[in-house]
């Protein structure tokens, strides 16, 4: 990754030798704005992107990053991690809780899906 300038996002889950659960998330930017930002914790158990300076909200730079239930762990770049983790609380089962999602357009970059 060193020698990646973009190395983008990053999810580690994993079992530990102890049989613990171990998840990790990462994030870098490009933009001033993108490296404007901070990962922190919830008093209701989020992790959450939020600006470390003075920024209006933006939707593809400031979000909650995971969210979780004893049954379920939501986790993505955006403001669908959301709107998935509502779902799923409300009782949906997951695929239709991922239902309606397209992907975030991201001028002037313009990253690929895929």
């Amino acid at each position: 990754m060193a020698d990646n300038h973009y190395p983008g996002r990053g999810v580690l889950w994993c079992t530990t030798g102890d049989g613990t659960t171990l998840g990790a998330y990462f994030l870098t930017g490009r933009s001033p704005a993108s490296q404007a930002r901070t990962l922190h914790r919830t008093s209701r158990g989020e992790l959450i992107v939020t600006p470390s300076d003075a920024r209006e909200h933006d939707h593809l730079r400031h979000y909650v990053a995971a969210r979780q239930s004893p049954n379920w762990l939501v986790f993505g770049n955006g403001e669908q991690v959301s709107t998935v983790a509502d779902r799923l609380a409300s009782g949906q089962a997951p695929l239709p809780a991922l239902d309606g999602l397209d992907y975030e357009p991201d001028p002037p970059i313009f990253t690929p899906p895929a």
